[in-house]
């Protein structure tokens, strides 16, 4: 594992992390080289949101594990909850679906599949759930969603750009992790900054590389 995380992932345990990063495949190789190996010995749970995004999600996972075969046997136990269309799961187990309609409609039953959560779980937002917080465009059920949730579970939410919702969801997080090009350099090179927002405190916190698909330290 790149060093640079080793230093990270311990503090989540139990805390709400926003991971932001624009670049999608950048983000997902940090969720199924990093996170999931990390958590592994937990339950852990993603939520998937629209067909078109788990379709791209799924040729992403099917990709990578024919370079990281042995990623196979947590991806199989990879519990997903899908708002989409079509009750199918290529990967993992189809934990739960929620047919993809009306927002306060999927909300309402997103908190009912929520709500079986405990505090050892861990659960993951992917970056597609911030179409659907967009699109719900409701306060009050976006802290219903975050308030059904154990305290002291492990939250992991990525995001990939700015929305209209994004203050408010950032004021959700325990800590915000930004992962960002190193411009000075080139685009395979990324700083990793971790923002406590609790006490505002931005700092770089280490630096990697991306190395025939892999993550890498410099």
């Amino acid at each position: 594992m790149s060093t640079v995380f080793a230093k990270i992932l311990p503090t989540l345990n139990g805390m709400r992390t926003r991971i932001v990063c624009k670049q999608p495949f950048v983000r997902d190789a940090i969720l199924a080289q990093i996170i999931l190996p990390y958590f592994s010995d937990k339950r852990i749970f993603i939520i998937l949101y629209s067909e078109a995004l788990y379709r791209k999600f799924m040729r992403f996972i099917e990709n990578i594990l024919v370079k990281f075969p042995e990623l196979n046997p947590i991806i199989r136990e990879l519990n997903v909850i899908k708002v989409g269309k079509r009750l199918e799961c290529k990967f993992g187990n189809l934990f739960a679906f929620v047919e993809q309609g009306n927002p306060l409609e999927e909300c309402c039953e997103l908190v009912r599949c929520l709500e079986g959560l405990s505090r050892d779980d861990v659960l993951i937002m992917h970056a597609s759930m911030g179409f659907f917080f967009e699109l719900l465009g409701d306060v009050r059920e976006i802290l219903e969603i975050f308030s059904i949730l154990p305290s002291d579970i492990t939250l992991i939410g990525f995001k990939s750009g700015e929305r209209t919702m994004d203050s408010l969801i950032n004021e959700l997080y325990d800590i915000i992790v930004r992962i960002e090009q190193d411009s000075m350099i080139d685009d395979l090179h990324y700083v990793v900054s971790v923002e406590w927002t609790f006490t505002d405190n931005l700092k770089e916190f280490g630096r990697f590389r991306i190395k025939n698909g892999s993550l890498a330290d410099l």
